[in-house]
């Protein structure tokens, strides 16, 4: 895509959509170094500080990632799902992505206090605690620590067992066992920096950043099925939502 002194729209941005394009087709992969500010100088011919600011830009939109030192260079492309109450199966295979899990640990325990409330357990209720590596094209892209009501697993609740999780959508296994379809979900969502285990079990930096979304999840007849963490990688996953404002009347 040739710079176009002529045209209406900036040079910055005109360099900025080059990039972009050559991202798009694959020229530029994520992880490959970028040129130089001087080398994409010379070969679009343009100042420096046109160049800084197409690389600023494409920086802050995620686009591009900065090493000091070193250069700057391709982002790994982020999955954006909407934001609904939909398992990471779904929402992998609707942003073209193949999931698949490695399943870490499952284990009947007595839960935490926060988990047998949320779960309504009861004073001696217990849970099966479920930890899986959640992958995005063969690639670490998050991890689940779910918590969910002991009936629901293993041989003598005669329901899921949890060796079938190494594969498959927990959700889709849910919905196949129990009586009563899913029905909500409550969430939150807030960012933090990776321990040591997320780190590397992630494969990410020590002191990269991660989003970290909790949600309890309920059938439709209203019964809590489900406590879990998700931590995900923040230079590879952004939480999107879609907003619509209430219908007001009068003033």
């Amino acid at each position: 895509m040739a710079i176009d002194r002529g045209a209406s729209t900036p040079l910055y941005v005109q360099l900025k959509d080059a990039l972009v394009s050559e991202i798009g087709a694959g020229d530029l992969k994520p992880g490959d170094r970028v040129g130089s500010e001087s080398e994409l100088e010379r070969q679009h011919g343009v100042s420096r500080i046109t160049v800084r600011q197409a690389l600023k830009t494409l920086v802050q939109e995620g686009a591009l990632y900065r090493v000091p030192g070193k250069g700057t260079y391709v982002a790994a492309r982020k999955v954006a799902p909407l934001a609904a109450f939909t398992s990471f199966s779904e929402n992998m295979r609707a942003q073209g992505l193949t999931p698949s899990y490695r399943l870490l640990a499952a284990e009947v325990i007595d839960p935490p206090l926060p988990v047998r409330q949320e779960l309504r357990l009861g004073d001696r209720g217990r849970a099966f605690r479920i930890e899986r590596l959640l992958l995005a094209d063969r690639q670490p892209i998050g991890l689940q620590d779910g918590f969910y009501p002991e009936r629901i697993f293993g041989p003598a609740a005669g329901q899921i067992d949890p060796a079938s999780l190494a594969e498959g959508s927990l959700y889709a296994h849910l919905e196949a066992t129990l009586d009563s379809p899913l029905g909500k979900a409550e969430e939150t969502l807030e960012p933090a920096i990776a321990n040591r285990k997320e780190v590397e079990l992630l494969g990410i930096a020590p002191g990269a950043p991660v989003l970290v979304l909790r949600r309890v999840s309920y059938l439709a007849n209203g019964e809590p099925v489900e406590s879990v963490k998700l931590v995900f990688r923040g230079d590879a996953y952004r939480y999107r939502v879609s907003l619509h404002r209430e219908q007001r009347t009068g003033k």
